[in-house]
């Protein structure tokens, strides 16, 4: 018996239930024992009964002497004897003893705690004894979890009331006697008085004492994995079986999807109704300790929370560079609260989407949006020069009153074409009308006189004057037609809100309804986090790599050495186009300006066509009738045509926007998610990284070399022995700390400002689908093919009109 012994008298029993004389019985994980018989005078006796006073010796026991029951006056039999004596003692080098000293009564119950952990079963607290004078505890116990008995709960018929349900839960009591008594010592602290090492019951096996509760407890770096793996929009059960993979099985984890769902559990309680006092806690710090961090917020005028707003120091010198063009588009379903997100997005310099800002609010009305709209005018200051959005009319109502005569509201044209089909019907949309307003309203090359002329020609071609809806998008034409957006520099960047809605979609892939704001916010950081790390990605491979120069012409070299990758390769394509597709057919001499007529012969029918540039010898400058540059600041074919064939050499610097240029934000030291660097003191996640990496990277150094690997082992196994003789009777941290910790704030004790309840908004609820999504989705179903038929089509085999008969 290798990690306890056994005292228990191992016996088999016929089918009256008494043992048989030189039986053997094998009881798991130990040798054979063999029942032996010996009485005073060395024989059997027959019936298998003892005397009064006969002595029998069972193996591994002391010899039992039978005594006379003075109460029945009868005899027992062997079984009663044998079952009386079944004990087992736990076999490990550390144990309690009478007189051992303890500081507190918790330290005494982690030891007591950690003794049974290793032997193989649980504790708990059990009875109290309050000392006279009332000054608290005189007298405690810890006992083995296995004490006492079930109480057996009152039953009911389940055949009467079908809505209950009884729960089938064996109890685990066997009225075991193990147990350790402590009294108030006079040299203070707390004194062991009585220890009974002995147990009535069987001890878990090695091997099954993972599934032991006081084995299975979460570390504070699995803890951390549940925290930050959230952040991705995982739940603790694919985290638990991401932990089972990491360890290299289920019984190394140390501990179970149940701790791990009560960790999310413990989250939840600890937010409770304070969850926005947490979240403004929390921003408040950031504004505290964060350089140029902005928030606010307003409520109601019962104290619950209606909007909120943040923008960080990085976002504003985004805004700064790239804050040109901005779209917003609300989004829903990202909280539980069901409030409307609402992320401020443009282009950066690398042509992908950046967040200036976000915002939630409880209503899309128009007092929720004029704020919402104010607070990000005050925080930059600056002016956008197109407003890209949907056609919402409370957004149509606020911009105008919120924002100067400068900035253009713009609709998403992308929305208004969608209604085509509908507003048309099924009958003329078969007429080849829809292909004919889409060519027209996305010619970015027609002037507003000729789109004007080309929708009216539409208009009585196909009598579309009589329903109102195309009436009123003609009425509204200077807000969504590129015609009208010419002169507005960087108007070309952003027609659609397509922007808007990848970033929400984004954004949604790591939130759901189940989220607490200030889980929520989190996210929100995880994913800005990961949006710098695409666009520091795309900084460095600018500054660092050199493209190709595939003209050879010092234009394309001066163009490499200033624009990011991205643009450039957009760059490099017109050159490439402006020497295979462009020529000048028509050259006219107006005093100091040319006037060039190019052909433009590119494949792509939409770029195809004849354009005029205007040319300024004496100052470089270009103007192009596809006003490309005008709307996107980047040079157009034709103009780059223009001005090889006049014999400059170099890119023009004029021509070369800062917002497109590689250093045109500098990057913050600190993230979203770096309070605890920016505070400058060594917080405990911060400590704890800096061990992980330690370790990490000197298993990594000797990962090549095994000796010294496991001598980097023993080593961290004697240091880790260490630690728990240091830290006896020390509980680890708890998840209510932990979860403190790592969101920067505590559990509030007095609410201030209340959550949202019954927020109901147009996306609230489960999105409507219309008849053309429907008929796209069956679309991509494809068809079943008919059992009766044979073909392929939208009918069954019982259904079928051409099934044989």
């Amino acid at each position: 018996m290798k990690d306890f012994e056994i005292d228990e008298l191992l016996r088999d029993e016929d089918d009256n239930g008494e043992i048989q004389i030189g039986s053997t019985r094998h009881y798991g994980g130990f040798e054979p024992v063999t029942l032996q018989e010996i009485d005073n005078e060395g024989d059997a006796e027959e019936n298998g009964e003892m005397e009064i006073g006969s002595t029998r010796e069972y193996g591994g026991c002391e010899p039992l002497t039978l005594q006379e029951n003075d109460d029945e006056g009868q005899t027992m039999r062997d079984s009663e004897i044998v079952k009386r004596q079944e004990t087992w003692t736990p076999l490990v080098e550390v144990k309690p003893y009478v007189g051992q000293l303890f500081g507190s009564f918790e330290e005494a119950f982690g030891f007591y705690k950690e003794y049974a952990r290793k032997s193989g079963f649980e504790t708990r607290k059990a009875t109290t004894e309050v000392s006279r004078n009332g000054s608290g505890y005189s007298r405690r116990y810890i006992v083995c979890n296995k004490e006492g008995e079930n109480k057996k709960k009152k039953g009911y018929d389940s055949l009467k009331d079908k809505s209950r349900q009884q729960r089938n839960r064996p109890s685990q009591r066997v009225k075991c006697k193990a147990s350790i008594r402590l009294k108030v010592s006079n040299l203070g602290g707390w004194e062991v008085t009585h220890f009974e090492e002995k147990h009535t019951h069987d001890f878990v096996k090695p091997e099954d004492a993972h599934f032991l509760k006081s084995n299975r407890r979460l570390t504070y770096q699995q803890k951390q994995l549940l925290h930050d793996v959230s952040g991705i929009n995982m739940g603790p059960v694919r985290a638990f079986k991401l932990m089972k993979q990491n360890h290299g099985g289920y019984e190394n984890v140390g501990a179970s999807e149940v701790e791990c769902k009560n960790f999310k559990r413990d989250l939840t309680s600890i937010i409770g109704e304070g969850d926005v006092d947490l979240v403004i806690e929390k921003m408040s710090k950031k504004r505290e300790y964060l350089h140029d961090y902005s928030f606010d917020f307003f409520e109601d005028a019962d104290g619950v929370l209606s909007g909120l707003f943040w923008a960080d120091e990085e976002s504003k010198r985004n805004y700064m560079a790239f804050g040109d063009v901005v779209g917003f588009d609300a989004t829903y379903r990202t909280n539980k609260y069901m409030m409307v997100f609402v992320p401020f997005t443009g282009i950066d310099n690398h042509n992908k989407c950046v967040t200036f800002a976000a915002g939630l609010i409880c209503s899309e009305s128009k007092e929720s949006y004029k704020w919402l709209l104010t607070c990000f005018k005050n925080t930059y200051g600056k002016e956008p020069t197109i407003l890209m959005t949907d056609q919402d009319p409370s957004i149509k109502e606020v911009i105008p009153e919120v924002f100067s005569d400068s900035v253009r509201h713009r609709y998403c044209m992308w929305h208004i074409s969608q209604k085509f089909t509908k507003k048309l019907g099924t009958n003329l949309s078969k007429t080849g009308v829809l292909d004919r307003l889409h060519d027209l309203i996305w010619d970015e090359r027609l002037t507003p006189n000729k789109f004007e002329i080309g929708w009216q020609n539409i208009m009585d071609e196909f009598g579309l004057h009589t329903i109102d809806w195309f009436t009123d998008m003609y009425e509204a034409r200077e807000s969504w037609i590129p015609a009208y957006f010419k002169d507005y520099h960087f108007s070309g960047l952003m027609r659609t809100t397509s922007r808007s809605e990848c970033e929400n979609k984004f954004f949604g892939s790591l939130t759901n309804t189940d989220m607490h704001l200030i889980e929520f916010v989190s996210n929100f950081e995880t994913a800005m986090e990961s949006q710098r790390h695409v666009q520091r990605k795309n900084d460095h491979l600018s500054r660092y790599t050199v493209p190709e120069n595939k003209s050879k012409l010092l234009m394309e070299e001066d163009a490499l050495k200033v624009f990011t990758r991205a643009v450039f390769f957009e760059i490099q394509t017109e050159i490439q186009a402006s020497i295979e597709s462009c020529y000048a057919f028509k050259m006219e001499v107006f005093g100091g300006m040319t006037k060039f007529s190019i052909k433009d012969t590119d494949k792509d029918m939409k770029r195809a066509g004849d354009y005029e540039v205007e040319f300024v010898k004496s100052a470089t400058t270009t103007k192009c009738s596809c006003t490309t540059f005008e709307t996107t600041g980047k040079l157009c074919r034709h103009c780059l045509y223009v001005l090889r064939m006049s014999g400059v050499k170099h890119f023009p610097a004029h021509y070369v926007p800062k917002r497109w240029t590689k250093d045109v934000v500098p990057r913050t030291r600190y993230g979203y998610n770096e309070l605890g660097r920016a505070k400058g003191g060594d917080d405990i996640e911060t400590i704890v990284r800096d061990l992980h990496a330690s370790v990490e990277h000197c298993v990594d150094r000797l990962s090549s070399n095994l000796e010294k690997l496991r001598l980097y082992r023993d080593t961290q196994e004697s240091l880790m022995k260490q630690v728990d003789e240091d830290t006896i009777g020390e509980e680890p941290m708890s998840n209510k700390e932990f979860i403190e910790t790592v969101i920067g704030v505590g559990k509030r004790n007095e609410i201030q400002v209340r959550v949202p309840e019954g927020v109901r908004n147009k996306g609230s609820k489960k999105r409507l689908i219309g008849e053309k999504e429907k008929a796209i989705i069956n679309a991509k179903k494809g068809s079943r093919r008919c059992g009766g038929c044979g073909e392929y089509v939208d009918h069954n085999a019982r259904t079928c009109n051409k099934k044989t008969k």
